[in-house]
């Protein structure tokens, strides 16, 4: 990899390294705003529940307590100067002085809760009334109760009395209550306004995580794409090199050693005819052995030649090829072989016309030694941007799971690694090899591939 690659690798990484904190910060970022903003409004409903709302209740008792310390009184005075019988039970000053009492306590707790100045203040004014109040009370009450009572006197003071009661109603009502629901109001807007900045921010925030994930996940796809295309050009890349080497080689095994073993074979012979038939028959033995063991070095010659790569494949294409190894399979096998030809030429690059003869060579090897088929299908077809290559026989079949599954440790096991590496080379040339197997239902192999572009005007 060339520095310029390498620098630009670098800073992709640390992008990518400065996305990913950008990311986790702005994940902690909206945590914190959520349980900020939760803690926030926690905090508001705790003071109106402990605060506002306990007040304006307090209110409320005081201005019904001072409702009951009014009629008391009245009542009080109906019975004792009217002499109004039926007030009689409704005038008890016990009960008057119980409204008091009540009234002072809610007082007390209405004072805990004045956390402003403002209610502080109106605290002490609600303290001043009602102890004004209670002091007119008792006034009336020590009138009321003396002898020779002035009725007319004992009126104008239930109306001044009165008078201070409403006063007192107004301030507690019209003043202090209205102040009290206009902080709760301000509590309630300040927090729906809260909660909508909180919902806004919260929103944004988990955009722009979102975007950023995004962007990030479309950068880490894009490497990873990258990377992955760059190892499957590797591969490529090697197996073409490594089929070039397996040419070459195949070339010059045929080409210079059985050529090599041809003239010796023809020195051999011209030896042997050169040897007086007179002379022992021994030394003529030993050359149609050497002579022997010479064709056979050829044939073995022609055999490697032929595995390391098929001049076939060169000479004639891929459908030749194919006609020719159909043909050889089926003399050796003894089965009947049926080889539908695509109806157009093909042009295909190398390496897939070499994939696809590997397949056939594979699937007949396999069923030569194991699948005792008696009828073999081989389909090569062009299906729209691709093309497919279909082996199908008759035999015995396998559990494939089953067989992708074992160790691999035994000699049979080969027709696995087989399969599975020529599926991978399938996948790597962008294709996909698809086999269809079971116990006494035979095996069906299915590869497609890519029309890829040919090399020059070379015809496969």
């Amino acid at each position: 990899m060339t520095p310029y690659l390498l620098l630009m690798k670098s800073l992709r990484e640390k992008k990518l390294l400065i996305a990913f904190g950008v990311f986790f910060v702005l994940t902690v970022a909206i945590a914190a705003i959520g349980i900020r903003q939760i803690y926030h409004l926690t905090n508001t409903i705790q003071e109106l529940g402990q605060r506002y709302l306990p007040r304006e209740q307090l209110i409320l008792k005081i201005k019904i307590n001072n409702a009951l310390y009014a009629m008391g009184i009245r009542n009080y005075a109906s019975w004792r100067v009217s002499k109004y019988l039926q007030f009689a039970s409704m005038g008890d000053i016990d009960f008057v002085e119980k409204i008091i009492e009540e009234t002072s306590q809610h007082l007390a707790a209405y004072t805990a809760l004045a956390n402003t100045p403002a209610h502080q203040e109106w605290a002490q004014k609600m303290t001043e009334s009602i102890d004004e109040m209670a002091s007119m009370g008792d006034k009336l009450i020590e009138v009321i109760d003396s002898e020779g009572v002035d009725e007319q006197k004992v009126n104008k003071l239930i109306m001044v009395f009165q008078e201070r009661i409403h006063k007192m109603d107004e301030l507690l009502m019209d003043t202090i209550s209205k102040a009290n629901l206009k902080d709760i109001e301000r509590q309630l807007h300040a927090a729906n306004v809260q909660k909508e900045i909180s919902i806004l921010i919260l929103i944004v925030s988990l955009a722009a995580s979102l975007l950023l994930g995004l962007m990030i996940s479309v950068v880490v796809y894009k490497g990873l794409r990258r990377e992955r295309q760059r190892r499957e050009f590797l591969v490529q890349k090697m197996i073409r090199m490594e089929e070039e080497e397996r040419k070459n080689l195949s070339r010059q095994v045929h080409d210079q050693l059985s050529q090599d073993l041809s003239a010796l074979k023809i020195h051999l012979e011209l030896i042997g005819k050169d040897i007086d038939p007179q002379q022992r028959t021994e030394q003529k033995d030993r050359i149609e052995k050497s002579r022997k063991v010479l064709v056979r070095l050829i044939d073995k010659g022609h055999n490697i030649s032929e595995l390391l790569r098929p001049p076939e494949l060169d000479d004639l294409g891929l459908v030749e090829s194919l006609d020719e190894l159909v043909l050889e399979h089926q003399e050796i096998t003894g089965g009947e072989y049926t080889y539908n030809r695509p109806d157009q030429d093909l042009l295909l690059p190398p390496e897939q016309s070499l994939t696809l003869y590997r397949i056939v060579q594979e699937a007949f090897t396999n069923i030569a030694k194991y699948a005792q088929a008696t009828h073999v299908i081989v389909d090569l077809q062009v299906k729209g941007e691709h093309i497919q290559l279909t082996v199908e026989d008759d035999g015995e079949g396998f559990d494939y799971k089953k067989y992708t599954k074992r160790p691999k440790r035994r000699r049979e096991d080969t027709v696995q690694l087989g399969l599975q590496g020529l599926r991978e080379r399938v996948e790597l040339l962008g294709g996909k090899l698809t086999i269809k197997t079971a116990p006494k239902k035979g095996t069906k192999l299915i590869a497609e591939l890519p029309m890829g572009a040919p090399e020059g005007d070379r015809r496969y």
